[in-house]
């Protein structure tokens, strides 16, 4: 009996032991970085500021794509603690040669659980014979990455330039990323003015009208919910895909009973 009762005591120490280091792990985990563990985002660099500010900037996946892109910056102190009360600014650059231009963006907002910094940018272009970086300013020094941009799947378009009929420019853009599946299936979209090199506007003015078609099958698919505006150039709705393939996204842009803008969009799944 004394034997059982040793066992089970050694037991019940070994059981609360092992508890705590597990918790103690854990926090580890998340220390300094925030409660959202370290595997959620992927790394794609770190620099040091002129302010003794790390700036670290984090995305969803190691390989960026053309489109919707979520951006994520941790910004800790020469100790290693998230700082929580940086302004954070991104500016986007692509490099052609003989001109530059920017792109849609969103400026970051802090995250008091996952302790970043969560903002956006839409990669209009694949990196290819240009480059993109990507200027991350922390309480006004900044830190260059550079992108490497990668276009998306064949047969595939997740983002598309548009001249209206109103003689403006326009961005298109798919909002990702998506889990698709088949039937009915939660879609949104971003649209944006081209205002200049540097300059995009999210749009609210308009009436977007959807219209699926399978294009290797030639047909479409019923009880679709044309998205609507949400407020910042987002625009939500419903899409029914009724099989697995190809499916195109027609998308008519309208303001005041007039088409300004047709764009598509090209999913593969």
């Amino acid at each position: 009996m004394k034997k059982i009762f040793l066992f089970s005591l050694m037991s019940s120490f070994l059981f609360v032991s092992c508890k705590k280091d597990e918790e103690k792990n854990t926090s580890e985990d998340s220390s300094n970085g925030g409660s959202t563990p370290a595997e959620q985002y992927k790394l794609i660099d770190s620099e040091n500021a002129a302010n003794d500010l790390i700036i670290e900037l984090y995305a969803d996946s190691e390989m960026i794509e053309v489109g919707y892109t979520p951006i994520y910056v941790k910004v800790k102190d020469l100790n290693g603690d998230a700082v929580s009360n940086a302004t954070v600014e991104l500016m986007p650059m692509m490099d052609m040669g003989m001109m530059q231009h920017s792109s849609p963006l969103e400026q970051p907002n802090y995250n008091s659980t996952s302790k970043y910094y969560e903002g956006m940018v839409i990669f209009t272009m694949p990196s290819g014979m240009n480059s993109w970086t990507l200027d991350v300013m922390a309480n006004g020094e900044s830190v260059t990455f550079d992108i490497e941009v990668n276009d998306s799947p064949a047969n595939t378009k997740y983002v598309g330039s548009y001249t209206g009929t109103d003689g403006e420019s326009y961005i298109v853009s798919l909002v990702k990323p998506n889990d698709w599946a088949v039937g009915m299936n939660d879609v949104s979209f971003m649209v944006h003015k081209n205002e200049s090199m540097m300059s995009y506007v999210p749009m609210d003015n308009f009436t977007m009208e959807m219209g699926p078609q399978m294009t290797s099958m030639g047909h479409g698919s019923p009880n679709n919910i044309s998205p609507s505006n949400q407020g910042n150039g987002y625009y939500q709705g419903e899409v029914n895909f009724t099989m697995t393939g190809d499916w195109r996204l027609n998308l008519d842009l309208v303001e005041s009973n007039d088409t300004i803008v047709s764009a598509n969009i090209d999913i593969l799944f």
